[in-house]
């Protein structure tokens, strides 16, 4: 709760934002410690200039009032079932920090009883336009369902159109593994669209809606593209159902490609305005063409692992008929965290590497596996 409390502290100096914030905590490690920091020992930090360590200085002067705000915020984040997980928590998404501008503080509520890095350990989002065709509502709602089918936590941004129809489809799914996360460009308190209520009743009972702004913030245009930041970071790619040349989904595909992560799009009609944008992604090379989810399991491959430390895609490829040798060889690739090399499957089974390439063209003839540049093996 210290953490929370400095950390809040510290969101009010004028300036300092989330990557200044996460530099200072990386430095001092105590949120506490930064927050009483002399002047001195703030501007010694790379990045933080004289206006930055005075407006920290400014708000240790105003601990007071700080204090009394900050009650007054746990009070309200009681009565309303509001969690929070901070930077320096244990429990921050693991994903997430690793982008160059993390949240300092999530707000969120929902169903996250195992903590919120599990609820979200395995996190696809699926965004586009807020007016899709009927193409674009049915594959979003088909990829949504089949990815939570599986164990994969689907996020968006709760905004109308395709990321309003994934959520739904995924609450809908009586088979889902997992369930659906929705970043918001205001507080968690506060529903909009609007005509959403019972989709946001809904998530707060049995997905999850998160937002770094003050828990009541009201809708705001600044805040929506920085929450887009936060779909790419607790993902392990983007999928982009339908987008026009601007908009919302464009930016996440570009905070995904910044942030190192990747990026998948449905083609869609040439002559249609909602497909302009992702059918550019994919011309340019910047998204991954897919027509199901096994495009996109097959580019995240060893990636994605379920609270039981298993590989996600061990779901969808299984050993399922096959016997003798080829069933030890199909299990010892499947089970390792990589695509593994012909030197290093012989050694592990023990079979001489003539015999293992005869297995292998055999267990890849029957789409077991696939064979990558260099007699290097994985699962398909």
């Amino acid at each position: 709760m210290d953490d929370f409390k400095y950390i809040y502290f510290l969101t009010k100096a004028e300036g300092l934002g989330a990557v200044r914030t996460k530099k200072l905590i990386d430095v001092f490690k105590d949120p506490e410690i930064i927050f009483k920091a002399s002047y001195n020992e703030l501007v010694n930090v790379d990045g933080i200039s004289h206006n930055i360590a005075k407006a920290i200085r400014r708000q240790y002067a105003n601990t007071d009032k700080l204090e009394s705000d900050f009650e007054l915020l746990l009070k309200k984040i009681d009565k309303l079932n509001i969690r929070v997980s901070v930077y320096t928590d244990k429990d921050y998404p693991n994903l997430l920090k690793k982008i160059y501008d993390p949240p300092v503080i999530l707000y969120y509520k929902g169903c996250a009883n195992d903590g919120l890095n599990n609820a979200l350990a395995n996190g696809i989002g699926i965004v586009g336009t807020r007016t899709p065709s009927e193409y674009g509502k049915k594959i979003s709602a088909v990829f949504a369902e089949e990815l939570s089918s599986i164990g994969v936590t689907v996020i968006s941004g709760f905004a109308r159109g395709i990321d309003t129809i994934a959520h739904k489809a995924v609450l809908s799914n009586n088979k889902r593994k997992s369930s659906t996360a929705a970043v918001f460009g205001n507080g968690v308190d506060v529903v909009y669209p609007p005509e959403n209520r019972k989709l946001y009743d809904s998530m707060c009972e049995e997905g999850l809606v998160i937002s770094e702004c003050d828990i009541s913030a009201k809708p705001d245009s600044v805040n929506f593209p920085r929450r887009n930041r936060i779909i790419s970071g607790l993902s392990y790619g983007i999928l982009i159902v339908e987008s026009g040349k601007e908009g919302g989904a464009l930016i996440t595909a570009r905070c995904a490609l910044d942030q190192s992560r990747e990026v998948f799009a449905v083609p869609g009609d040439i002559n249609s305005k909602v497909s302009r944008g992702t059918n550019e992604l994919i011309k340019n090379g910047l998204a991954k063409l897919v027509n199901n989810i096994d495009d996109i399991l097959e580019e995240l491959h060893g990636k994605m692992r379920n609270i039981n430390g298993e590989k996600i895609v061990e779901n969808r490829v299984t050993a399922g008929d096959l016997k003798g040798n080829e069933k030890i060889l199909f299990e010892i690739i499947s089970n390792n965290n990589d695509a593994m090399h012909i030197d290093a499957i012989s050694e592990k089974t023990g079979f001489n590497i003539s015999d293992c390439l005869v297995l292998l063209l055999n267990l890849e003839f029957k789409g077991y596996i696939k064979q990558l540049p260099g007699k290097i093996f994985n699962i398909s």
